[in-house]
């Protein structure tokens, strides 16, 4: 699928049909048109102050999922260094591993 194609899909059919024969200068204005509602639409975002709490909270779910996984992952990270440290026989010499 060529790029035309893919942004033809997100944008109206009556936006492409009227800018099919659009002219470099029109178009041109409609680009910094459409710059300058991307800056609005980034402070309006920046700005509201539900999407804010909503990411606070996710961000605070998430931050308790993270620990479980950073502490499940220092368990094993501790577990394999015992191992090699008994395949290397620092310790536990009795260890089965060692065979």
């Amino acid at each position: 699928m060529s790029k035309m194609e893919s942004v033809k899909k997100v944008l109206s059919k009556s936006f492409v049909d009227n800018h099919e024969d659009v002219s470099e200068d029109v178009a041109a204005d409609l680009i910094v048109a459409a710059e300058q509602k991307i800056r609005e639409i980034k402070e309006e975002k920046k700005a509201d102050e539900k999407l804010t709490a909503a990411q606070q909270i996710a961000k605070d779910l998430n931050s308790a999922y993270n620990s479980a996984i950073k502490y499940e992952r220092a368990k094993i990270d501790f577990l394999v260094e015992k191992i090699e440290e008994i395949k290397a026989n620092e310790v536990n010499p009795t260890s089965g591993l060692k065979t």
